[in-house]
């Protein structure tokens, strides 16, 4: 087993879009920390800038100040992670998504250490991200760490976390075993949806986890939901928010979309929930009993898109729902009954639904196994092996601006793919064979993973140059392309996580 230090811990963050979660592998299991500042295990994923003060928040009081400055606040940052360039301009000051993310990462790792009077320093950190994020919003990710001065030794899938949280409990009840299932990783956050299945075979050895296919969308989640109880708050309260200049449409947003949460988590409990919200507009309040299904009737076009991406992941894998021997729950928004139906129908009862005690901590709580792995691979007293697909295409550019994908996606990792292409002009004596990731025709429509420059080429006709590419990928996800042609040759290496 791994030593405990509690000065120098083993960390993983779940740095969620709408909450983040810290723990530490403490020698016997994974522990969350307690986040003094918010009084809780989690950590409220809002972000605000005093223009005043010219300071920053985070948490709850950064969330509370944004309902009376909603122009100085945002939540769920997360989703603009594919997009470092954005401009966020809060409170008169500008700032990109890796800046708002690396204050959120600072402030969740300053809070647990100040516990210990500023004398912690982790010496491995592990950051999760969605299985669904592409290469540039992995580096992203990892930048944003690196801003927040915290050691991250590495990035690791959410789902994998949930599921390494929930195969420790299965160590706990069967530590002499041998244990063989698939196990379908539902993860519905407030930003994200992650979809993940895997085979998972436990020995007193090993420790296998193999992904048998991928799905999801990086923009479904809470926030959505969300956004259709407003709709319903403002229609059932004859309201309408058109013609408001912006500081009071802001202001009224705000009030709305505290509400609307309220009332979600309500109906997850009960049937009916009661709203009011005093002067949501001037002179104007909401005083209203929404019914679970109601709610349930504006989620649906939501649910049949989850139907659909689960559907798609039978075709993926060559398996069926009677295959899947258990389904784990993670997010919060997997908490809500329309969902936790979806899967009793599709899966023939619950009796293979698996949730965590806290649905909020159990991808901080895997995060923190896996750094306690990487730190001491004897840490669970066996191997751990992850075995991964890719979950995008991957490939280059060709004329007119074309994808021409080269591995596809959910294909086993590792895995190489070789091509042979040519210049499609005269005399042309260097190329920037430019990497991509997506699913588009076009790769306007794809996210660039990087260039590979190749230069001194002989000036030929158009046609009259072989040049191969070989694409390969490792079980880390890291993807190597090397280019070949007349006696030049280039590889160079992009890391997705």
């Amino acid at each position: 087993m791994a030593i405990d230090n509690e000065l120098n811990p083993v960390i993983g963050i779940d740095l969620g879009t709408t909450f983040s979660a810290i723990a530490r592998w403490d020698g016997r299991g994974p522990k969350a920390y307690n986040i003094n500042r918010s009084g809780t295990t989690t950590l409220q994923s809002a972000f605000y800038h005093d223009s005043i003060k010219n300071e920053n928040l985070v948490g709850a009081i950064a969330y509370k100040r944004g309902l009376t400055f909603p122009e100085n606040m945002i939540v769920g940052v997360k989703r603009l992670m594919d997009d470092a360039t954005q401009k966020i301009v809060l409170g008169g000051k500008t700032f990109s998504p890796i800046e708002i993310s690396a204050e959120i990462l600072k402030y969740i790792y300053s809070d647990v250490k100040d516990q210990y009077a500023g004398q912690l320093k982790s010496r491995r950190t592990v950051v999760t991200v969605p299985y669904y994020f592409k290469a540039h919003q992995c580096e992203h990710t990892r930048k944003a760490a690196e801003l927040a001065d915290i050691n991250c030794s590495d990035i690791l899938q959410e789902p994998i976390a949930a599921s390494l949280a929930y195969s420790w409990q299965l160590v706990q009840d069967h530590p002499n075993e041998d244990y063989q299932e698939n196990i379908l990783v539902f993860d519905l956050g407030g930003g994200t949806f992650d979809l993940t299945l895997f085979r998972l075979e436990q020995s007193p050895k090993k420790l296998l986890f193999e992904v048998l296919a991928t799905g999801g969308d990086d923009r479904l989640g809470g926030m959505d939901f969300d956004q259709k109880m407003i709709e319903i708050l403002l229609a059932k309260g004859n309201l309408s928010l058109d013609g408001l200049d912006e500081k009071l449409r802001h202001k009224a947003v705000q009030k709305l979309t505290e509400a609307a949460i309220e009332a979600k988590h309500t109906l997850s409990g009960t049937q009916t929930a009661n709203v009011i919200i005093p002067d949501v507009i001037p002179g104007q309040s909401i005083d209203i009993t929404v019914n679970r299904a109601e709610f349930e009737v504006v989620l649906q076009p939501y649910v049949d898109k989850i139907e659909g991406i689960i559907e798609k992941l039978w075709d993926d894998s060559s398996l069926t729902p009677s295959d899947v021997n258990r389904v784990i729950l993670a997010g919060s928004s997997s908490n809500i009954p329309r969902m936790k139906a979806l899967l009793a129908d599709m899966f023939g009862g619950t009796k293979k639904i698996y949730a965590n005690n806290n649905l909020s901590l159990c991808v901080a709580e895997g995060a923190a196994m896996y750094a306690a792995y990487l730190d001491d691979r004897e840490v669970f007293g066996r191997e751990v092996e992850i075995r991964t697909r890719t979950c995008h295409n991957l490939g280059i550019e060709t004329v007119g601006g074309q994808f021409y994908p080269l591995i596809r996606a959910n294909r086993k990792t590792p895995c190489e793919q070789r091509q042979l292409f040519t210049t499609d002009v005269d005399y042309v004596s260097s190329l920037d064979i430019n990497v991509y990731q997506g699913a588009a025709k076009l790769v306007k429509d794809n996210s660039l993973v990087g260039t590979v420059s190749i230069n001194d080429l002989p000036k030929r006709l158009k046609g009259e140059i072989d040049i191969t590419v070989t694409f390969k990928v490792n079980e880390e996800q890291m993807l190597s392309v090397t280019v070949e042609t007349q006696g030049f040759r280039r590889s160079v290496g992009f890391n997705f996580t």
